[in-house]
């Protein structure tokens, strides 16, 4: 089994023409030849307009068909509802409906819960979230069907090879801080008796990067457990668009960073081995300066 290569990005496009912080990034991912999902975290900046989201494509140089991005809290400020379709953002439906990419659209379902998928990749899931509206009403919004979702796509496949991405983390540090509001998203990530079902979440949010040593089901932002009873969390919101600082509860206490621009690979080396790598592009990247990989400790996970 060949290793396979998934990348993230986050939070740092869509509003200002000519910013190529983000181009730059998504360059170096295509530059490296073996992505085989690009994942962008959530928040096309700062109204989730259709016309931001066309900046946006033109910053990932108009070919989204690798990417799919779990929605963040800006995607969801421009609305419509309807009895059909219940209340979504429409601009990020509209943008992903009409370009090839990996970002299915679930037209049976309502609100945010028609852009929640998994994919499966070398032995291992990815199950993405929507968050976005969360600073309004807290995951899974009224809709106990999407909680039931998530749990069947935790335990339908054997194991603990699951990575959950979402834009908000439980666990944070920087502006926003610590996520209450996906604190039962959070728990569903564990049985009953608190062992845990995946191996690693991934969020944004916060514009830095956190990485944090297993958590367990109850009070993940003040205990640190052995893996058996924990999850890793990665946070990178350091896609472009600001930086935050270590502002507001704990810091990663495996790595953090919080002055570099940054994309995450996750290699999937096999059904049991992934490797997290944060590689970081300093304050102004450019496509002729190569990113940095040993400004963030490698974070492996065997399950």
């Amino acid at each position: 089994m060949a290793p396979k290569h998934v990348y993230w990005l986050a939070d740092g496009a869509g509003k200002d023409v000519g910013d190529t912080r983000a181009t730059v990034m998504k360059d170096w991912i295509v530059s490296q030849g073996n992505a085989e999902l690009i994942i962008y975290g959530g928040d096309i900046y700062n109204e989730g307009k259709a016309s931001e989201f066309d900046r946006f494509g033109a910053q990932m140089r108009n070919d989204v068909t690798l990417f799919c991005e779990t929605p963040g809290n800006h995607d969801w400020k421009t609305t419509k509802t309807s009895p059909v379709t219940g209340t979504v953002p429409f601009a990020y439906e509209a943008f992903w409906s009409t370009r090839p990419s990996r970002q299915p659209i679930d037209v049976t379902k309502k609100g945010g819960a028609r852009y929640e998928h998994a994919i499966d990749i070398n032995g291992w899931r990815f199950v993405f979230l929507d968050t976005g509206i969360c600073e309004d009403r807290p995951w899974p919004m009224g809709d106990a069907n999407r909680r039931d979702w998530l749990r069947q796509k935790l335990t339908e496949v054997p194991g603990r090879a699951k990575i959950i991405c979402a834009h908000h983390s439980r666990v944070s540090c920087g502006k926003h801080g610590n996520n209450d509001r996906v604190d039962e998203l959070w728990r569903t990530l564990f049985d009953n008796s608190g062992t845990p079902l995946a191996a690693l979440t991934m969020g944004g949010h916060d514009h830095n990067v956190n990485i944090y040593s297993p958590r367990p089901k109850d009070k993940p932002h003040k205990n640190t457990v052995p893996f058996s009873q924990g999850i890793h969390l990665v946070v990178n919101g350091a896609g472009g668009r600001s930086f935050d600082a270590l502002l507001k509860d704990k810091p990663g206490d495996f790595a953090k960073l919080a002055d570099q621009y940054c994309v995450t690979e996750i290699e999937l080396v096999n059904a049991n081995t992934a490797k997290i790598r944060t590689w970081a592009f300093g304050t102004t990247p450019k496509s002729t300066v190569a990113p940095k990989s040993d400004q963030v400790r490698e974070l492996i996970i065997d399950v």
